[in-house]
């Protein structure tokens, strides 16, 4: 794991890679170094974090044998020893390492752009072909690893992370905040791909490569695409699941296993970090290293279970019981952090499961993914009741005794029954679960110009042939974006935090393809969540350890912004604030404000995706 960045003009300045590759250190504290190419034209940069082949001769940037191609690399690449076997028994290559790295560019210097459909990983990859005069992009099929990147006149730059673009004297003072997404991240909590909170940063796209030229001209093409990789007959057999699946996983994870630093698991006690973390027990020579963190607070404490599953598989457990305090101190540190405004505030314990791991291990493994590809989340049952033929004649009525009734928790429920059309039901439905913002609300009441409303549209007709029920599809949105723009984004800014390499098995990109060719009725069946992979499950622990409603990784927000956060609503949700930064209506934030206070607690979340909006204007305008 690392930080990259790149830069290509027409004459480009040695300062300017280093100030960007500095603005990286604390993905890659090991090594950081830069080249720019005889031409000046193209200038890449890349700091270090030693996880495959830990000498310095890895060190990158890395120079192809013929000196042709230069790569700097971002992820890993776990089947690296296979393509390694195949280039030197077919093509005689000869390699002076053991790393990824040096793999990934001979692979390049062979297959060119073909060679990212060999790659199995997580990876973001620059790589300058010295000869021709032009760089390729490469970024994995699940969006794992970021690339971000500027284009304006006469220079174009990438980087792991938008705090080292804005490090580039031309960028920092050319770069405009994008108004136009402020109705996208109200709604949903996150800025989805492409867009940045920059209108000339970009994010660029996952599963594609691109090529650009000396003249910048940038291509992206798509290499994958999940619905592509759908296969069009459904697996509804119990015992061919299993079996498919239970292969899948070991080869997963073992692939995942490949380091020459320690490695350990993050465990929540859930159902996916705990099949990861039994699966890879299994894998290891010594007992793995398990990690987790709690609140005092029993209700957002979920220590007692991961404790329970490490006793049963015998790993070396770590935990972690932090104070509010706590919480609230590394809560300001993440929003500064990502850079743009991400409302998750799942970071903060990521964040610190993550400097808990880092005293341990330098890489971890996680459960990230199984609830999108096996239906774990409550979006999936409301995106079948809603999709339901008989839901239209009911919607209206059973909208107006929710909200007549006077309950917190029922209207909160009204809100789902909103009229959306049908290309906004997706993010509707996954708004209206996390408590955000409706896209009615946002353009009627909330936005002080109207007209400034973009709508967030989701085109699912490619999914159209393949006979989905609503929740496969609302599933297929979650992976799209809630996955890729949110949950790996969390992890990844969190962990790299304090330089630690995170590997998602469940994301290897052959389970998601099985994911979504599994009949709905092994992913939800009794009423129980997630079966295959509970089922699968049952083979390592106790059946009490498995069957207990699910948790999340939270924290107590809703009542710390009533007690001791309620100065940053003061802060940055004051009249003043709001109306200088001109972009929601005052009254209308005044008035949740006060229905806030006054009992209605599922407005948190509202109130705290415009505090995150204003605060992250406020600090950068």
């Amino acid at each position: 794991m690392c930080g990259i960045a790149a830069i290509v003009s027409g004459k480009t300045d040695l300062s300017h890679i280093h100030a960007m590759t500095q603005a990286l250190l604390h993905r890659g504290p090991d090594a950081d170094n830069t080249f720019i190419d005889p031409s000046g034209t193209f200038a890449v940069g890349h700091t270090r974090l030693s996880i495959i082949d830990l000498s310095t001769g890895a060190n990158q940037p890395f120079p192809s044998h013929d000196g042709r191609y230069v790569v700097v690399f971002n992820g890993e690449i776990y089947n690296f020893q296979e393509i390694r076997n195949e280039l030197i028994a077919n093509y005689n290559v000869q390699f002076k390492t053991h790393s990824d790295t040096e793999v990934v560019v001979e692979a390049f210097a062979v297959w060119r752009e073909q060679m990212v459909e060999k790659l199995e990983g997580m990876f973001a990859l620059v790589i300058i072909d010295t000869q021709e005069r032009t760089l390729y992009l490469f970024r994995d099929r699940a969006g794992k690893k970021p690339l971000f990147y500027f284009q304006s006149g006469e220079l174009i730059a990438f980087a792991s992370e938008i705090k080292a673009l804005l490090q580039h004297p031309v960028i920092k003072q050319s770069v405009k905040i994008n108004r136009s997404i402020v109705s996208s991240f109200l709604h949903v909590g996150y800025i989805p791909e492409p867009a940045t909170i920059y209108s000339n940063i970009f994010k660029f796209p996952a599963g594609h490569y691109g090529t650009l030229n000396a003249q910048l001209q940038l291509k992206a093409t798509p290499y994958w695409r999940i619905q592509e990789n759908i296969p069009p007959v459904k697996i509804k057999s119990v015992e061919t699941a299993k079996r498919q699946l239970h292969t899948l996983l070991h080869d997963a994870v073992e692939q995942r296993m490949i380091s020459d630093v320690p490695l350990g698991a993050f465990l929540s006690g859930g159902t996916d970090s705990s099949i990861v973390t039994a699966i890879a027990s299994k894998h290891s020579s010594s007992p793995l290293k398990t990690f987790s963190i709690g609140f005092r607070e029993s209700k957002f404490d979920e220590s007692q279970f991961a404790r329970a599953v490490a006793k049963h598989l015998k790993t070396d457990h770590t935990e972690y019981i932090l104070s509010e305090q706590e919480g609230k101190d590394i809560l300001i540190t993440y929003l500064k952090h990502f850079d743009e405004p991400f409302a998750d505030t799942s970071a903060v314990p990521t964040m610190l499961v993550s400097k808990l791991a880092r005293e341990k291990v330098t890489v971890a493994l996680t459960g990230d993914g199984g609830d999108e590809l096996f239906q774990g989340y409550g979006a999936y049952d409301w995106a079948n009741r809603l999709g339901n033929p008989l839901f239209p004649v009911f919607r209206a009525p059973l909208k107006f005794l929710l909200d007549a009734s006077g309950k917190s928790r029922f209207q909160r429920a009204a809100h789902l029954l909103e009229r959306v059309t049908a290309g906004s039901m997706r993010s509707h439905i996954f708004s209206q679960e996390q408590y955000f913002f409706s896209q009615q609300e946002i353009r009627d009441e909330l936005l002080v110009d109207s007209n400034s409303f973009i709508p967030f549209e989701y085109d699912e007709s490619a999914f159209d042939k393949f006979n989905l029920t609503p929740g496969d599809k609302q599933a297929l949105f979650d992976f799209q974006y809630y996955l890729k723009d949110d949950l790996l984004v969390k992890v990844d800014r969190a962990a790299m935090f304090y330089a630690l390499e995170c590997r998602c098995p469940l994301l290897d990109h052959h389970i998601v393809e099985f994911a979504f060719s599994l009949d709905p009725s092994l992913k939800s069946k009794g009423g129980k969540r997630k079966w295959l992979l509970k089922e699968l499950l049952r083979e390592y622990l106790p059946n009490e350890l498995i069957d207990r409603p699910k948790w999340g990784f939270s924290i107590p927000l809703a009542r710390w912004l009533k007690n001791d956060l309620r100065y940053l609503i003061d802060q940055y949700l004051n009249d003043d604030v709001v109306e200088e930064t001109g972009l929601v209506r005052a009254e209308y934030v005044s008035q949740l404000k006060k229905e806030f206070v006054a009992g209605k607690d599922y407005l948190y979340n509202r109130l705290w995706v415009l505090l995150v909006l204003h605060k992250w204007m406020k600090d950068n305008q």
